[in-house]
């Protein structure tokens, strides 16, 4: 088990090049948290490998114990890790991860999930700089986003919250071209503007309780809860180009998946 540690710690520097910034703004153990965390979703590791131990990323570091343990905390209450008395911390099984949208549904970039964006009204389109995004982007903190804030609405009532960023330095002017193009997706708009096809998609369904700003946006109650899922679009040079987030009152969707024997 000690080997097997090892070498997850040699992976997590030496493959991604993990550097914690101590003059973010960002916590270090949120910094800590996100690099473990994507390297988890990227199948980096894998389930059931063993993580390094406290003391090995203290060491590594030259962080404390309590900034680890917050990062190892985070990753727990998000269900991705789990710690084994005497055992050590390892990634957590997740069943059938991903295999529902992998292998049910063949979505090609919203266009079969229908009124998701077609149907939906622009609120707010602004340029932001968010360091936590950023580090999302993996692009330094600084760095400009563009913020798109859709509605969704049937029969008058808002039913969905579509929240999208998007690069600014991959995609200059692309606000423009967006709206300019009110009857195009964004995704349209990057290939045929921009002639940069995506590729590929990672796509999440989280449940959780509604925040303030999604209560305002879907007329919700602050005790709501809501789906989100978030989809990860990468393109042809493996850069992450959009990040999207789309919300819905659990009172008002109904989540249905047609399974077809192969």
């Amino acid at each position: 088990m000690r080997i097997k540690g090892e070498m997850m710690k040699k992976k997590l520097l030496d493959q991604r090049d993990v550097y914690l910034n101590r003059n973010s703004a960002l916590p270090l153990y949120y910094q800590l948290k996100e690099h473990i965390k994507d390297a988890i979703l990227k199948g980096e590791y894998k389930p059931n490998d063993r993580l390094p131990t406290e003391e090995e990323l203290c060491k590594q570091f030259s962080i404390s114990r309590p900034v680890v343990r917050q990062a190892y905390d985070e990753l727990i209450k998000e269900r991705l890790i789990e710690r084994r008395k005497g055992s050590g911390t390892f990634v957590k099984k997740v069943t059938n991860k991903n295999s529902l949208f992998k292998e049910f549904i063949s979505f090609s970039f919203e266009r079969n999930i229908p009124d998701i964006e077609e149907n939906s009204k622009i609120v707010k389109i602004e340029k932001i700089v968010d360091a936590k995004m950023n580090l999302r982007f993996q692009l330094p903190e600084n760095s400009e986003l563009l913020h798109i804030i859709r509605v969704t609405h049937e029969l008058e009532y808002p039913i969905s919250m579509i929240e999208t960023y998007i690069p600014c330095q991959y995609f200059l002017n692309i606000e423009n071209y967006i709206l300019l193009s009110m009857n195009k997706t964004i995704i349209e708009v990057i290939e045929n503007m921009y002639g940069i096809q995506l590729v590929k998609a990672f796509r999440k369904l989280n449940s959780m309780p509604i925040s303030k700003e999604r209560a305002d946006f879907l007329h919700g109650e602050m005790d709501d809860l809501v789906f989100e899922i978030e989809t990860k679009y990468q393109d042809i040079f493996g850069r992450i180009a959009i990040l999207e987030y789309a919300t819905y009152l659990t009172s008002k969707m109904v989540l249905s998946i047609e399974i077809n024997r192969r």
